[in-house]
């Protein structure tokens, strides 16, 4: 399987689908996230929807979002032939609201001056007191 990550918005999260086994077992179910790439070029829009399944104990994480949020979801893609045709699958595997990255803070460590001398903080100068 391929391992990806994605940023985009969400479209939409659907309820639980029930999927019946065809040998009378355990029915499937997932749930589907719709994520939302969409870009505008030259006046036009391109639509870019991908869906993503969420499975077993994973379908929880859905519940927390909702459409019109930024998320990070981390995904695994899988493909099978059938028929001459290949058919690929995403399945999810972790969701987080998307925070932006926010700078580094400072570490104390000044530059290297030219020269070869450390670069010092300038001091404020005051005048001499009477």
């Amino acid at each position: 399987m391929i391992k990806l990550k994605a940023t985009a918005l969400i479209r939409s999260i659907s309820p639980v689908i029930e999927i019946p086994s065809r040998s009378g077992g355990q029915s499937f179910l997932k749930r589907e996230l719709v994520l939302d790439d969409s870009w505008i070029k030259d006046g036009n829009t391109h639509e870019n929807f991908v869906l993503i399944e969420f499975t077993g104990d994973k379908m929880a994480q859905l519940d927390a979002f909702a459409p019109g949020q930024r998320v990070n979801v981390e995904a695994y893609v899988s493909g099978r032939e059938y028929q001459g045709k290949v058919f690929n699958t995403i399945k999810g595997s972790t969701i987080e609201l998307y925070q932006t990255q926010q700078p580094a803070p400072p570490t104390g460590q000044y530059p290297q001056a030219p020269g070869g001398y450390p670069q010092q903080p300038q001091q404020p100068q005051y005048p001499q007191a009477p």
